[in-house]
């Protein structure tokens, strides 16, 4: 692993820890519409709690963005400030944005970590992106989504290229589609860390009731960095509550000086989802399906949706056509 050049706080120093991803994940209900009063409400309570690490959003330039979905280093430095540096500053980078190096020189000064989301397929994108970040000094995360779907061997395989490149700091498993069963992330985690010795953080979706017992495993098998979202709030059914995931970092460090008060005042921020969309996200889930997929199959199949996809088989789809093609084989 590199050395870090700027930035040695304690999210890249402790043993474990936890990440806040309220902002980013539950943007995907609202499309990152949250005020300027709403953002500062977030970090700062969240910081108060004493965890290590808040993720504000996605980064880009695009003016037409709202600010959770931009990010501008303007934001940072004030959010800087209201939390008078006590938690880390984390944001998301699209593989779609064109000039990453940009976005970094601009903001390199207010940002600790920034994450990068991708698929297996997508890995040496997302490890040229990370060399972006590293020449300004920001430590780098590397995603990788839709777990569920993997092999043993390419879990093996992008552990290596990842270790190799030299050019991340942490590197994360999500479980984006909320389909993982406790005893897949054991197994997961174990073939990862054989092959990644640098720290590693396990992102829980809830679709199917699973998000806390796999941040637990996740933990145990040998992750260091859990996520967790204020009420669960996140794409979907959601994330691992913040609370637990405070609790789950605490049973491996009783030391750790969390406080949990300033999430009675968070209790109270929400972000609605339609209440019809709840079953579908469960079952999107138990099929392994992608959580991006519930609009356009509820767009072709309207108020059957759930039916038919009650009567799919669980596979790891990897296109949204295949699961067109097992729904259309039942109507």
């Amino acid at each position: 692993m590199r050395k870090q050049t700027i930035k040695q706080t304690s999210f890249f120093l402790d043993a474990h820890s936890v990440l806040d991803a309220t902002l980013r994940d539950a943007g995907y209900l609202n499309g990152w519409s949250f005020s300027r009063e709403e953002i500062f409400a977030v970090v700062g309570g969240v910081a108060e709690t004493g965890i290590e690490a808040i993720e504000v959003g996605y980064i880009s330039d695009k003016p037409d963005k709202p600010l959770a979905a931009r990010c501008d280093a303007d934001l940072l430095s004030e959010l800087r400030e209201h939390t008078k540096g006590k938690i880390n500053l984390a944001v998301m980078i699209s593989l779609s944005e064109k000039e990453p190096k940009t976005l970094f020189a601009s903001r390199q000064e207010v940002l600790d970590l920034v994450r990068i989301p991708c698929t297996v397929e997508e890995v040496d994108d997302a490890l040229r992106v990370a060399a972006a970040a590293s020449e300004y000094g920001i430590a780098t995360s590397l995603n990788l989504v839709n777990i569920s779907t993997l092999l043993p061997q390419q879990f093996a395989a992008t552990a290596q290229k990842v270790q190799q490149s030299g050019v991340v700091d942490v590197f994360y498993l999500a479980d984006s589609r909320g389909a993982c069963r406790p005893e897949d992330i054991s197994r997961i985690v174990e073939i990862v860390r054989e092959n990644w010795q640098g720290l590693f953080g396990f992102h829980a979706h809830d679709n199917t009731g699973f998000a806390t017992v796999n941040a637990l495993m996740a933990l145990e098998a040998g992750c260091q960095v859990i996520d967790g979202t204020v009420n669960g709030l996140g794409l979907g059914s959601g994330n691992t509550k913040l609370q637990y995931a405070i609790a789950l970092v605490q049973q491996k460090e009783p030391n750790k000086p969390y406080r949990y008060e300033p999430l009675e005042r968070l209790s109270r921020f929400d972000v609605p989802m339609p209440a019809e969309k709840s079953y579908l996200y469960y079952l999107v889930g138990a099929k392994n399906l992608a959580q991006l997929w519930v609009e356009p199959l509820m767009e072709r199949y309207g108020e059957k949706t759930a039916h038919y996809l009650q009567q799919i088989p669980r596979q790891p789809y990897t296109k949204i056509e295949q699961v067109f093609g097992e729904v259309e084989a039942y109507v």
